[in-house]
């Protein structure tokens, strides 16, 4: 009988942690039930997170699932619970698991609760699994609003304490930041709809877009604050550009057009056919849409910009598809599908001929000897008529469908003309493979079922 394994399952979230805690957790145990580890297997998921992965994209514990099924494992030793569950749900598949292969399960944690082969003591913690898992992705969340990577308008400055610590400090960079702090004021004194499509435009040339204008007035980092579950928390590491009164009342003023300005940029997208390529380097080129201008694409990746509008895009791609569906359906298809059509036929007026010509030969023989042929060619006669019966039934048929062809090609010309946003997006999603656009043409790239190009 094939020796059963001693398993050490590890993982860790990200690439800054390390295994070495758990590893060091496991080889005690393992010293302690004089266990040697060249006897152990152990199985690793580094840098996986269980928040993001489900257990199918968890290699090394996809694995461990696999040779417990195998019944190939004696003993399991874990850290803790939430090493191989995320929720309640996996925490019920996993007791499962390794009740019904008699598997031995030790956490190894100081603070974890043994295992428990009672499955509704086992479920209840992984609730709690569920939970811790929902506290650290807030944690991180939290964190990363308090100590972002970089900020526009602030230089993020790091220094090692004389207790080997890092500090992070934000200070103001005394560029963008001015540019930054003179939006704050001149957005907090508009009262119109026309002051705030005109302040969006004028600062979305100076800091990269009106969406990123819209994403600094509505960061309370500006002010030296976070926004918690409890309110706004101070930020002592972050040097204030403007004070917290002068960002709550630009919320307000937000509140009175936000809702407007999310509706025009929904809109502008929902008109979005297909995502055009850049034709100079090849990349997806960007949308974008200012409120009181036309929406458009953009490239400018280190070389120069090429843009062009939606509604002339769109354009271009319905002309096209159009074009090619017609030519698809009413030339180059309706003819090959009456040439088979006329194939089928003769070979069936064929097949009727011969089946004639047999029944023929039948019948002149039956006359010569009646009495003694009858019981023998009778039965041959009824069914070479039943055949004959069904061969002119099916030449009848595909009469019909050549004239169905013949209706469906007078159907489809003005059919094309009237079709919704989603059947011409099917449309382009079956002809079309993509669409570069240069500076002065576009190359459309259609499938191999239809023939050419299509350009500007």
């Amino acid at each position: 009988m094939q020796r059963k394994l001693v398993v050490v399952y590890l993982r860790v979230s990200s690439s800054s942690q390390n295994l070495r805690e758990q590893k060091d957790a496991a080889k005690k145990y393992l010293k302690m039930r004089n266990i040697n580890e060249e006897d152990v297997l152990f199985l690793e998921d580094f840098s996986v997170s269980a928040t993001k992965n489900d257990a199918n994209n968890r290699p090394a514990y996809k694995k461990l699932q696999q040779i417990i099924r195998e019944r190939r494992v004696a003993l399991l030793i874990v850290y803790a619970r939430d090493r191989v569950q995320r929720n309640f749900y996996e925490a019920s598949e996993f007791n499962e698991l390794v009740n019904v292969y008699d598997v031995e399960v030790v956490y190894t944690a100081s603070d974890e609760a043994p295992f428990n082969k009672n499955s509704s003591i086992e479920n209840f913690y992984g609730i709690f699994s569920q939970q811790e898992g929902k506290n650290i992705g807030r944690r991180t969340h939290d964190a990363i609003k308090r100590y972002p990577g970089e900020v526009i308008g602030f230089k993020r400055i790091k220094e090692t304490q004389e207790n080997g610590r890092t500090k992070v400090r934000f200070l103001l960079d005394n560029d963008r930041s001015i540019v930054i702090k003179s939006l704050f004021e001149e957005f907090s004194q508009i009262e119109t709809k026309e002051e705030f499509v005109n302040v969006l435009a004028k600062y979305g040339k100076k800091l990269n877009g009106h969406a990123t204008v819209m994403k600094i007035l509505q960061r309370p980092f500006y002010s030296a604050y976070c926004l918690t579950d409890y309110g706004y928390d101070e930020l002592n590491h972050v040097e204030a550009l403007i004070p917290l009164r002068l960002f709550e009342k630009i919320q307000a003023i937000l509140n009175q057009f936000i809702e407007e300005y999310h509706e025009t940029v929904s809109r502008a997208k929902d008109k979005v056919l297909l995502n055009p390529i850049c034709g100079v380097c090849n990349k997806k080129m960007v949308f974008k849409k200012i409120l009181d201008k036309p929406s458009y694409f953009v490239c400018s990746s280190r070389h120069k910009k090429v843009v062009v509008e939606v509604d002339e895009f769109n354009k271009i791609i319905e002309e096209t598809i159009m074009k090619e569906t017609e030519l698809f359906v009413l030339k180059e298809y309706e003819s090959i599908f009456k040439m088979h059509l006329r194939g089928i036929t003769d070979n069936l007026v064929h097949r009727k001929q011969h089946k004639q010509h047999l029944l023929n030969k039948s019948m002149l023989s039956l006359a010569s000897d009646f009495y003694s042929k009858h019981a023998k060619f009778s039965l041959e006669i009824q069914r070479t008529h039943a055949e004959i019966d069904e061969i002119d039934h099916e030449i009848t048929l595909l009469q019909s469908l050549r004239n169905e062809i013949k209706t469906i090609s007078q159907i489809v010309q003005p059919a094309l003309g009237s079709l919704t946003k989603t059947e011409k997006e099917t449309l382009i999603e079956l002809l079309i493979k993509g669409v570069k656009v240069h500076q002065d043409y576009f190359e459309v790239d259609l499938y191999s079922l239809v023939k050419g190009k299509g350009v500007r």
